[in-house]
Formats: C-alpha cells, sequence, structure tokens
C-alpha cells in the first residue's frame, strides 16, 4: 500500500502541489518563530557572557520581590548602593578588587541644539558610564584617544562615533536627569569584543559626572569584584552575600549572565506563543484545504478504488494508502516548510542587521525544536486532515467501478449541518450568558462563544453558500450571460467542496475583520480619553525613564509664563495583603484641573486618604475601610475615602504626601500643564521647550493632539504586525480556492470538452472559471466580515469594564477587504483558468476521470 501511494503521489504531482505548499506555509511560520527566537536567545546568552566575562562576582540591589536591576540597560530597582556595601565586598576573604560603577540614562546632543542620541522618544538608550580604569569592569577598551580625566571628558562607543561622525576633540552637550553638560569627546572604545551595543550609544565619563546626569546622590548601581588568583568565585559571593544588609545581594559573574539569559528565554516565550498562535491559525485554515483536495482526490478515484477493491484489496488497505500518501504529502511539506522558515528567519535577521539593532543575533541556524515542530505539526496536520476523506475511500465497494466518478452517489449534508448547527447554537448562547448574565470576566465566555461559532458557522457554510449562488444565477446570467449561469450552477452542484473552499477564506478574514473592529475601537476610546478627559493644555513627559518626584522640577515649569497649573501624574508599586498592586500618585489638590476624573468624590476630596478602583473593590476593599500600603521602607494605612471608575489605571489612588511616606521610588512619568486663561499655547509650549532643553533633555512637550497621533501609530503598528501574521492564512486559503478550482477543472474535463465541442470559446471557459472563483472569494471574506464584526462588537461590549464603551465599525477598511477578496478570487483562478482554457477538445470529451 505504501509502494502505491508513492507511486501515486509521483504520478500525480500536480493535484498534490498546492496543498504541499499551504501545509509549507504554515510549517513555515512556526519554524521561522523558533529560529528567530533561538538566534535572538544564542546572540544575546553571548552578549551576556561578554558582558561579565571579566567580572567575578557581582553586588546588586533587589527589591522585596526579587526584581534587579540591568545595568546594560540603564533599568533600575530605584536603589543605590552606600560605600559600605562596597567597602563589606572590599574587606571579604579571598577578594581582590572592589570597585563601584554607576550609570545614568541621558542624551547626547550637539553643539547646535540637536539632539544625537537618547533624550526623549523611543528606541535604544543613551547610557552614561563612570571610567573606572579597569578593562574587565568597564567591558570596554580604548580605541582611539584616551580615556576621560576631568569632568568635561567622555568616550563614546566606537560604533556611535561612526554614526554620527564625532571624532577625538569635537564638542558635544551630556544631557542628564537635571541639566545639561558641555563636554568634549577624548576617546572611543569599542564595548566587549565587537561593540554589540544592540544600538545602544554608550558614554564613559567622570564619576561625578555621572552622577549629576543621574540627579545626584553619591550611591553606586552596582559593585563589580575580582576575586584572587585561585579563590573559588562561588564561595567569594556567598561569603559576601552572607555579609549584605537586606536589600542587596551578591552573585557570580556567571551566574548573573545566566539569570539575564534565562530572563530574556522567559520574555521569548511570550514571543513564541503570540507567534505560533498566528501560525496554527494559518494550518487550521490548511486542514479545510489538505481534507478538501483528499476528499476531491477521493471522488475522481473512485473507480479506481472500486477496481482495487474488486481484485482483493481489504478497505483497510485502501484507507492505509490514503493515509500514506498524505503522510508522504506531510513529510515533503514538513521539509520545505523547515527551509522556508530558515529563510523567513534569515531575512528578517538581516533586515534588522541592515537597520541597526540586530547585532546580537547569532548566525541563524535550524534548532531542533524548530524540526521537531515542522515535522510533527505537518505531519499530524495532514494525516489528521486526510483522515475523513481516507475513510470514506475505504467504504467504496467493488460495484463502484462500474461507475463514472462523476456520478456516484453523493454523501448528504445532514450530520455536517446537526453539527454545525449545535456548535453554533452553543457558541451564541455562550456569547449571550458573557454579555448580559452579569458573571465576573464575561469576556472568557465571549471567547469560548465566539470560537463554537465560527467552528458552527464554518460547518453551516453550505447552508449559506449554495442558496446564495443559486439566487445570484439570475443576475450573473444578466451580466455574464451563459457563464455566469454555469458558474453559478457548479458552485450548487458541489456545495461541500464550495463550501469548505470559502470557510478557509472566510476563517482569515473573519479575524481581520475581529482586529480591524478591535483596533478600530480602542482608537476612538483613546480619541476620546485623551481629547475627553483630558482638559491640560500641555503635557510635559519622559518617554525614555520615569523622572523622579523632584519638586524643583515642578517648580521651574510654572515659572514659565502664562502657566497656571502644574500637576504630576506619577506610579509606583505597593503591597496590599502581602499582594503587590499598582499604585497612582496624583497631586490630588490639582489633578482634575488638568484632567477629567469621574470620581465618586472628586480628588480634591481625597482627605489625606485613598480611592480605589473596581479592581481593588472586587478584591474587598469598600469606602470607610482602611487599607494598608507597604512599600520598599515603609508603610502606610489609609481611609478609603473614594471610588475611581475604571480598572487598568491603577488600582489604588493616593496624594504624594502618602505616597512619600513608603520609602518607595515614586515614578513620575507626566506633568499636566494648564495655561492661564486667554494665554497663547503656542508660545507657551515653545517656552516650556526652551526649558527642557536646558535644563531637563529627558522630557519632551506634548500636546493632546500629539499623544493622539502617537496613540494611534501605536494601534496602527499593531493591526499592520497581526495583519502581516494573519497573511499567511490568507494565502494558504487563496491557495485553496486555486487547488479547489483545478482539481474541479480535472472532474470536470469532459464536461468542459462537451462545452468547447458545442461551440463555447476558450474565453468564456476562462470567465465560467474567474466567476466561481469570485463568487467564493467574495462569499468567504463577506461571510467573515460579518462574523468578525459581530465577534469584535461582542468582545468590546465584554470589556466594558475597561473602559470601552462604544463601538468603532472601520467600514472603509471593510470595503479594502471585500475588494481585496475580488482581487484575490480573479488571482486564485488564473491557473485554473488557464489549464481549463487550454484543454483538447478531442482529449476532453474522451477523457475517463
Amino acid at each position: 500500500m505504501f509502494r502505491l501511494a508513492a507511486r501515486s503521489v509521483q504520478h500525480n504531482p500536480k493535484r498534490l502541489l498546492l496543498t504541499a505548499f499551504a501545509v509549507a506555509l504554515g510549517v513555515g511560520l512556526i519554524a521561522a518563530t523558533h529560529i528567530f527566537t533561538d538566534s535572538l536567545d544564542r546572540g544575546f546568552t553571548r552578549l551576556f557572557g561578554e558582558i561579565y566575562d571579566g567580572v567575578d562576582v557581582i553586588v546588586e540591589p533587589v527589591t522585596s520581590d526579587g526584581d534587579v536591576g540591568d545595568p546594560t540597560s540603564g533599568d533600575s530597582v530605584g536603589k543605590d548602593l552606600d560605600d559600605a556595601v562596597v567597602q563589606t565586598a572590599r574587606s571579604t576573604a579571598g577578594v581582590e578588587l572592589a570597585m563601584g560603577s554607576t550609570e545614568a540614562v541621558g542624551a547626547l546632543i550637539g553643539t547646535d541644539g540637536e539632539t544625537l542620541a537618547g533624550g526623549s522618544g523611543f528606541g535604544p538608550p543613551t547610557l552614561f558610564f563612570n571610567w573606572t580604569g579597569v578593562e574587565d569592569f568597564d567591558s570596554a577598551t580604548i580605541v582611539d584617544g584616551r580615556a576621560p580625566e576631568g569632568d568635561d571628558e567622555i568616550v563614546v562607543d566606537v560604533g556611535t562615533a561612526e554614526a554620527h561622525g564625532l571624532t577625538v576633540g569635537d564638542q558635544v552637550v551630556a544631557g542628564g536627569a537635571d541639566g545639561t553638560y558641555p563636554s568634549t569627546v577624548v576617546g572611543t572604545a569599542s564595548w566587549g569584543d565587537g561593540n554589540n551595543t544592540q544600538g545602544a550609544t554608550l558614554v564613559w565619563a567622570s564619576l561625578d559626572r555621572v552622577r549629576e546626569l543621574r540627579g545626584g546622590g553619591d550611591g553606586w548601581s552596582v559593585v563589580h569584584v575580582r576575586v584572587d588568583d585561585g579563590a573559588d568565585a562561588e564561595a567569594v559571593a556567598v561569603a559576601i552575600d552572607d555579609r549584605l544588609p537586606d536589600g542587596v545581594r551578591a552573585l557570580t559573574g556567571a551566574a548573573k549572565a545566566e539569570e539575564q539569559a534565562a530572563s530574556l528565554g522567559e520574555a521569548l516565550k511570550a514571543v513564541d506563543v503570540f507567534t505560533l498562535a498566528f501560525a496554527f491559525v494559518a494550518l487550521f485554515v490548511g486542514a479545510y484545504i489538505i481534507a478538501n483536495t483528499f476528499r476531491i482526490i477521493v471522488t475522481q478515484r473512485t473507480r479506481e478504488f472500486g477496481l482495487m477493491r474488486a481484485v482483493g484489496v481489504k478497505g483497510q488497505q485502501v484507507r492505509t494508502m490514503v493515509l500514506a500518501e498524505a503522510l508522504l504529502i506531510g513529510l515533503v511539506a514538513s521539509v520545505l516548510g523547515i527551509l522556508l522558515g530558515y529563510a523567513l528567519a534569515g531575512g528578517i535577521i538581516g533586515l534588522l542587521k541592515a537597520l541597526g539593532p540586530g547585532e546580537s543575533f547569532a548566525v541563524p541556524i535550524i534548532p531542533l525544536d524548530a524540526v521537531a515542530w515542522g515535522f510533527a505539526v505537518g505531519i499530524v496536520v495532514t494525516v489528521a486532515s486526510a483522515l475523513l476523506p481516507a475513510i470514506h475511500a475505504s467504504r467504496i465497494s467493488p460495484m463502484e467501478a462500474m461507475r463514472d466518478a462523476a456520478t456516484q452517489n453523493r454523501r448528504g449534508l445532514r450530520m455536517r449541518n446537526i453539527v454545525g448547527g449545535a456548535l453554533a447554537l452553543a457558541g451564541a448562547g455562550l456569547t449571550t450568558v458573557g454579555l448580559y448574565a452579569g458573571l465576573e470576566r464575561p469576556y472568557v465566555y465571549v471567547g469560548a462563544g465566539a470560537v463554537l461559532l465560527v467552528l458552527g458557522v464554518t460547518l453551516l457554510a453550505a447552508q449559506l453558500l449554495v442558496p446564495l449562488a443559486y439566487g445570484m444565477r439570475d443576475l450573473l446570467a444578466r451580466v455574464w450571460r451563459v457563464d455566469g449561469r454555469l458558474a453559478a450552477n457548479n458552485i450548487h452542484r458541489e456545495p461541500r467542496r464550495s463550501a469548505n473552499t470559502a470557510a478557509a477564506l472566510m476563517i482569515g478574514v473573519m479575524l481581520l475583520a475581529l482586529t480591524a473592529t478591535v483596533t478600530q475601537t480602542v482608537k476612538s476610546v483613546a480619541a476620546d480619553a485623551i481629547g475627553g478627559q483630558f482638559t491640560a493644555d500641555l503635557m510635559v513627559v519622559s518617554t525614555t525613564v520615569p523622572g523622579s518626584a523632584d519638586d524643583a522640577v515642578v517648580a521651574d515649569l510654572a515659572s514659565v509664563p502664562d502657566v497656571r497649573t502644574v500637576t504630576r501624574s506619577a506610579s509606583l508599586d505597593a503591597r496590599v495583603d502581602g499582594v503587590l498592586v499598582p499604585v497612582t500618585v496624583l497631586d490630588t489638590a490639582t489633578a482634575e484641573e488638568a484632567i477629567a476624573y469621574e470620581t465618586e468624590p472628586a480628588f480634591a476630596e481625597i482627605d489625606g486618604g485613598v480611592f480605589v478602583s473596581p479592581s481593588a473593590i472586587e478584591a474587598g476593599a469598600e469606602v470607610g475601610d482602611t487599607v494598608t500600603l507597604v512599600g520598599e521602607d515603609g508603610e502606610v494605612t489609609l481611609e478609603v475615602t473614594g471610588e475611581y471608575p475604571t480598572s487598568g489605571d491603577g488600582d489604588y489612588f493616593v496624594d504624594f504626601a502618602q505616597a512619600e511616606r513608603l520609602g518607595t521610588t515614586i515614578d513620575v512619568w507626566q506633568y499636566s500643564i494648564v495655561a492661564a486663561p486667554g494665554a497663547d499655547v503656542d508660545h507657551v509650549r515653545a517656552d516650556l521647550e526652551d526649558l527642557v532643553a536646558t535644563d531637563y533633555p529627558l522630557l519632551t512637550v506634548q500636546s493632546p493632539d500629539d499623544m493622539l497621533a502617537l496613540a494611534n501609530q501605536l494601534i496602527d503598528l499593531m493591526l499592520a504586525v497581526i495583519t502581516a501574521l494573519l497573511s499567511g492564512a490568507l494565502v494558504i486559503a487563496m491557495l485553496g480556492v486555486a487547488n479547489t478550482l483545478l482539481l474541479s477543472v480535472t472532474e470536470r474535463t469532459r464536461e468542459i470538452g462537451l462545452l468547447r465541442a458545442v461551440g463555447a470559446r476558450r474565453r468564456s471557459v476562462r470567465r465560467m472559471i474567474r466567476i466561481e472563483s469570485v463568487v467564493m472569494s467574495v462569499f468567504g471574506a463577506v461571510l467573515g466580515i460579518v462574523l468578525g464584526v459581530a465577534l469584535g462588537v461582542a468582545l468590546i461590549r465584554a470589556l466594558e469594564e475597561f473602559g470601552f464603551e462604544t463601538v468603532t465599525i472601520p467600514w472603509v477598511l471593510l470595503g479594502v477587504y471585500t475588494v481585496l477578496a475580488i482581487l484575490a478570487g480573479i488571482v486564485a483562478a488564473w491557473w485554473p483558468a488557464r489549464k481549463a482554457a487550454k484543454l483538447d477538445v478531442l482529449e476532453a470529451i474522451a477523457f475517463d476521470g
């Protein structure tokens, strides 16, 4: 049976070519994901190894939850180490050298005032380190010039120097949290072995200058330790750790590198899950194509299987042969998919390297997990999809050898309709329960109902497509005459095949429509929130790192002419009953001058207490209760004096006076500015920009319109990424349309020959095939759009507690999807239509399917 299957595939490769390619696309997405994340993981693991290669032991601050800073990214736990920690490490047995090091996130500015790197905005940071003079501790080697000696001297990494044309002797400005400092470039340095900075700008300066850029203080970000020759670094780390106070830890450099690699690995798992979800959607669509293909092939080979049964082949053997064909197709498709995934991942990595921030990618190789997943998924999906057609083939009787394939008894759709109807009803019921039953987490019920509803509608597609196609017969006949009528008849004659083809496209378009509806609604909610909630004229924000709660910043901003009010918005983490919760900190006396909060009562009446959100209320907090917030170095017990209306902006809301008692770093992320009545906001903005450019280069001035534009850009980017990931499923659906039509042309060879014999032109045959394709494509797209919009609306309604009070439907985008579906139908029909038109009339009439 396996030999027969191999020969069948060998003799008829074209009929399975598109099927194999459909599977290969899905497998390719899975393989590309594993190859990409594996390359990133290996590259960063190598980078972490280089960073800590010369450091035997690391001493660093740590929060009560075990969170630590990352000295290579500017991320900090907001707590410095004092000289006593350095002395503790230095005085531990087995330590040769211990030195403190500190870093600051800042900006590098040209003498013309243009920011070269860092400052406000997104992207890799600009990091300032104090130069210790110990190569292993600095992780840098001077390439040109010399090390910094004075406070007005800096060294930049060679990549930054090359990118901005900086040479030794150039004048620049170093910008930090509290001001700008003219500096001279006295050298360039290479970070690690190959200056692999992942796009970040690295600058080395004197200790005093870095501390000034950091905002003052005399602490250290981290302590680097070198042990004596022959000493056990791990034992020394344990000895140091035993002598350290709470909130500080010691570990070996190798352990730190492994920890950061493991942390990256956890983050990459989220990338894997996100991307693989779309890969499995593509494979789910591919499963319809495979099942449809094998069902058509089994139908066309009815006489062949009947003859095999007549000469003694058992039904089980026929089933085995069909599954063996599927296995071969799955193997070939898996190999092609893995190679395709390697090419795709390599292309993405190459693009990132060309753009600059991709230096840490290792040379891509095909990891074992990509191979295992590729073969497992490719084979399982293919064989499982061919199972029902194989079972049908095994039930063909010897008498079928006497019948033509086209005249065989076709199975009805009764069972399919029963199952589809049951799933659709169950899905609709769950969705209704989620929306109207008042249960907790309604979105869970809506999500589960959506899955069942999609499956049910997919099975019921034939009941929708066939009447539609038949009802359109007269319209198609009026527009395209006999060609249109024949196309409608062909769809009506094979409802199962046509419905499966349209359903594959429906799934992809449905996900696109759902995503578009949700993202467009998010845009509307953002516009309402920013336009309706923000009554401030301007905002001064930090898009690099949060700032401190320094009152001097407020005073300087308030000193700008025509500024009436400056109010801060900040955040911190605290514990309530042992649970870590987000806390929003506000200048409650002035908060509602800038933002229209809908609290009960107003924030101005907080009276030294705390306001709670729905999340906190759900956890048991009520107005009149007392809540104890526990911070890093303090705690405060407050009365609940009001409620905040929505979830997602924080669980608890307090004033700065109460927050400062927690001893936890307060991260100010926004200063809202209200201009004086009648003031020219443009002039106020210009004065604020001059102020922050001189004194606070890490801040930027924005208007509510700027914030809305940025939010829309991020939403559009998310939509573009999801659309790109869903494109695999849509391409597979198009291949399914083409494959179905190709197999249909083979099945109808004699019919097409007879049409040609009675006078039908090649142009008419091509048009007939194209009309079939466009009708199926448009039906799948329209059904997908209706289903996607309906489910999108249901999901948004289920998320009402998170502030989604309105629904916005992207009509223009949905119209674009419909037009693209028509074009997709035309493109998918090109090859089948061309093949049908080129059939030799006599050979077609004599064809024996």
